[in-house]
């Protein structure tokens, strides 16, 4: 009975961790994705976790997240992020429509 209760407990703390985790990687990825589009002068519309999966070592959650984003206001492209737990970001854009600084979002 005993060692029931203790694997309950230990699956139920690596199940929070694990959420947890999840939690601080989407916030993180939101944020490199808000200061990315900053850095270029995209206008960010939306952001969403696509897929993530798990793997063996320090950085065990691997996730990508998809995010839209305007350039000129009209037009609206999709782009990539891939993070390797809560490091490593790596970011794929389209060719996307350079707008003058008089036509600038900030």
């Amino acid at each position: 009975m005993i060692i029931w209760d203790l694997l309950f407990i230990l699956l139920m703390v690596l199940a929070g961790t694990t959420i947890w985790k999840l939690r601080q990687q989407s916030e993180l990825a939101k944020k490199l994705t808000e200061m990315h589009c900053q850095k270029l002068d995209l206008q960010l519309l939306s952001f969403s976790r696509s897929r993530f999966n798990f793997k063996l070592g320090s950085d065990f959650l691997q996730a990508n997240f998809v995010f839209e984003f305007s350039s000129d206001g009209d037009n609206n492209y999709q782009g990539t992020l891939t993070l390797n737990g809560l490091v490593k970001p790596r970011f794929q854009l389209p060719a996307y429509r350079v707008v003058d600084e008089q036509q600038s979002f900030h």
